[in-house]
């Protein structure tokens, strides 16, 4: 029985070996790595400009990473509320879209090491609070509205400390900082980085000093791909050390100036 049990544990290291060496094999085989993004986009970080171009820092370290590895990029654009579900049936090769890395995530994702470092931020408008609101005052405040954008850790941040709060979750973190624009919301909880974007974006909003959290990003794959997952985390070392990443960083978050 024990010898049974035996080879029966080596036929399943030895699938899960053949499983994770072929993930990478297989996107150098196909000559494509296609990526899943939030269709709604997330500027800096993924958007579509005027001409229908994937743009954004995210895209950009995605065509990085498929010119590392000798292919093309094929960007999936997915719901966000959907794009775990569409990465463990197999619809793209990884997700490279700001998203924080969790241990909720990570029961159904393999996470990469941290890409990116962010902060839960407020984002609020001038013209209803003269004075940057400080988060005591905000939380004392029971006629209080926080938009965000639903299942992501902005929401789950707003949904902890503004116990209070009427949380508005819309599809998208355009919309939800909309609200704030025009009046119907009083604050968004979002991203530090997109939070700053809004504030270039729209003169009339603004964003305090105090930070709800802090979290890092990373790059989901699916769970047993681990010759990938090891591939992954080189090349996010990679492009640190050789300033690569510092380059993309200054054209998305120093440089980039938004539309309004």
């Amino acid at each position: 029985m024990k010898r049974v049990f035996v080879v029966v544990s080596l036929l399943i290291l030895v699938t899960t070996i053949f499983v994770s060496a072929d993930a990478l094999q297989r996107i150098i085989s196909s000559g494509y790595l296609s990526v899943g993004m939030d269709s709604a986009g997330y500027m800096p970080f993924e958007g579509i400009n005027s001409s229908g171009k994937y743009i954004g820092f995210d895209v950009d370290l995605a065509t990085l990473m498929a010119k590392e590895l000798g292919v093309k990029l094929r960007i999936v654009p997915t719901r966000w509320s959907g794009i775990l579900p569409s990465l463990t049936s197999k619809k793209f090769d990884m997700i490279i879209s700001a998203m924080t890395i969790t241990p909720k995530r990570a029961i159904m994702v393999n996470f990469s090491i941290p890409y990116f470092t962010v902060s839960q931020k407020i984002l609020y408008n001038k013209t209803v609070y003269k004075n940057p609101p400080t988060l005591k005052e905000l939380l004392n405040d029971k006629n209080l509205t926080v938009a965000v954008q639903m299942g992501t850790t902005g929401d789950y941040a707003a949904k902890a400390f503004f116990k209070n709060a009427r949380i508005l979750e819309f599809a998208s973190m355009d919309e939800a900082s909309m609200q704030v624009a025009m009046k119907k919301a009083g604050i968004a909880v979002g991203d530090s980085t997109y939070v700053g974007f809004m504030v270039n974006k729209y003169s009339q909003l603004s964003t305090t000093n105090e930070k709800l959290t802090n979290e890092n990003y990373g790059v989901a794959l699916r769970q047993g791909e681990f010759n990938l997952l090891n591939w992954v985390n080189t090349f996010i070392t990679y492009v640190k050390a050789s300033g690569q990443w510092q380059k993309l960083y200054d054209k998305w978050f120093n440089n980039y100036k938004p539309n309004s």
